[in-house]
């Protein structure tokens, strides 16, 4: 129930079962000051109008919801309107919600109940409710009023033999709060109490003492009261400003302040990025010979037919000679870019890590990218040299092809990672010594996922050049007024030049059958 709903409950026929499932408590303790809905406000004896047809006030467990829907498992049948207090006994009904309302109140777990009030009127200090309706009440585990606590409670279950007598009894002690801590303890009831018929008051007006018969020895004990708390300042502003708004109605229960329903009260444990992985680093390029970007366009010269010497007689004889020919090579730079057009408020409200790791991202994918390209160079630009049946084989023919013909040893293998997996098949015995001697050493090979599975390319390091302009990526921002943006980018240029086609070997690993 909430500050701005009325709680009206309709009339309704219960068939009440052979079963005595009973639970009685104070449920309002007058002339001492509660928290509620309303603030802290004290309640009269006499202030309260009970319906005369006691059905209608029911046993929540809980309070009900903003919307008014709740979890009903009883209703009041007798009512004892004494000097202390409100008491009340409730029939609670048979099934699973009924059972662990029983259960709750029995194990100490909701042993507290709470009122809930409707046509509240206060006195002018807003201090007193003079009068109002009771609607329906509560089992909770805090009360607005430390009183309001459950007495006793019989839970009764049918026997095959004994239908009305089998019994389910349930005993507790409850130490009272610090401002009672020398009243007596509440004790629930050990014994069934005999079927007890309801005093039905007036209806809707304020009763008088209602005569509600005895219970049996060491079955009830009234709970203790504790002392009226002085209201603050604050607790009688709240008072009377919900007063004023048109609240008239009154839940005896501390009102809900969960950060679900109100996300926005504090701030979310801010932790910036998370990791996402080690940063790129390129395999291939490093591989190659560096070249620095000077113009957008590489031009040289390689020979097609060297010159060569031969034997010579001498004696003025003409000496050997042979024809050449020469050829210019050139490639144009590629460009790799991407940008963005960012929010100018990153800017404005200098958030400088969003930024710098934005750069660092772009920067990132360009050494992933141009790698690639690297690699396709290379695996594009290499002759194949024929087949092994495994790894080492294969690239032993590979380093053994380009020493022959290039004359150059090979300094880089690229393998698949795939493939490298291979390597852990092999002991140190099992290493043929010969790689050694074509400085093949497996801890220096180089794995690349842009290496087709079941390729090995083997290369010396002159046969090929990795040009990149100076810089690259650079970085680039622009303002965009015309949208209030930001514009961010990242712009690199690089080329590949093959040297010498016999430089870089590709061998096919082939497993004997």
């Amino acid at each position: 129930m909430t500050d701005d709903m009325l709680c009206m409950v309709a009339d309704a026929d219960v068939i009440a079962d052979a079963a005595r499932r009973i639970i009685t408590g104070l449920a309002l303790p007058y002339g001492v000051a509660g928290r509620t809905n309303r603030g802290r406000v004290t309640v009269e004896r006499g202030a309260i109008a009970i319906p005369g047809d006691l059905k209608r006030v029911k046993l929540f467990r809980d309070h009900r919801r903003p919307d008014g829907t709740g979890t009903p498992v009883g209703y009041v049948t007798a009512a004892d309107d004494g000097d202390t207090g409100l008491s009340l006994t409730f029939k609670v009904g048979t099934g699973a919600d009924g059972d662990l309302a029983l259960t709750d109140a029995a194990e100490g777990i909701r042993d507290a109940l709470s009122v809930e009030l409707s046509g509240v009127e206060l006195s002018p200090d807003g201090l007193r409710v003079v009068r109002a309706t009771l609607d329906g009440v509560a089992l909770v585990a805090i009360p607005a009023f430390d009183d309001a606590r459950v007495h006793s409670v019989t839970a009764a279950t049918p026997g095959p033999e004994n239908p009305t007598t089998a019994t389910e009894e349930a005993t507790m002690t409850e130490t009272p709060a610090a401002a009672t801590i020398d009243a007596p303890a509440v004790v629930l009831a050990a014994a069934t109490p005999e079927p007890q018929p309801a005093v039905s008051p007036p209806a809707l007006s304020p009763q008088p003492a209602l005569s509600m018969p005895a219970a049996a020895p060491g079955q009830l004990l009234a709970a203790a009261r504790t002392e009226p708390r002085p209201m603050s300042y604050t607790d009688v502003c709240d008072t009377l400003q919900a007063a004023r708004n048109g609240d008239m109605t009154l839940t005896a229960a501390l009102a809900d302040i969960t950060r679900t329903a109100n996300p926005w009260v504090s701030p979310d444990g801010w932790v910036g990025e998370l990791w996402s992985g080690v940063a790129y680093e390129r395999a291939v390029v490093p591989l190659l010979t560096p070249g620095a970007l000077a113009h957008w366009k590489v031009t040289g010269w390689r020979w097609v037919t060297k010159p060569q010497v031969g034997d010579y007689a001498g004696d003025k004889a003409e000496i050997p000679t042979n024809p050449v020919t020469t050829e210019s090579v050139s490639v144009e730079a590629k460009r790799l870019a991407g940008g963005h057009d960012l929010d100018r408020k990153f800017l404005d409200f200098n958030d400088q890590d969003f930024i710098a790791s934005y750069f660092r991202a772009m920067a990132e994918d360009y050494a992933y990218e141009s790698d690639q390209r690297a690699a396709a160079f290379v695996v594009a630009s290499a002759t194949a040299a024929g087949s092994a049946a495994n790894l080492l084989k294969a690239v032993a023919t590979g380093a053994n092809y380009v020493k022959i013909n290039s004359r150059a040893r090979a300094t880089f293998v690229l393998v698949n990672p795939t493939d490298f997996m291979g390597l852990l098949d092999i002991t140190t015995q099992e290493l043929p010594a010969f790689l050694a001697l074509l400085g093949i050493d497996p801890s220096a090979f180089t794995t690349s996922e842009f290496v087709p599975a079941g390729t090995v390319i083997v290369g010396a390091r002159p046969a090929a050049t990795f040009y990149e302009l100076g810089g690259s990526p650079i970085r680039v921002e622009a303002v965009d007024l015309a949208r209030g943006g930001h514009d961010g980018a990242v712009f690199g240029y690089y080329a590949t030049l093959l040297h010498h086609a016999k430089g870089i070997a590709k061998v096919t690993i082939t497993p004997a059958p």
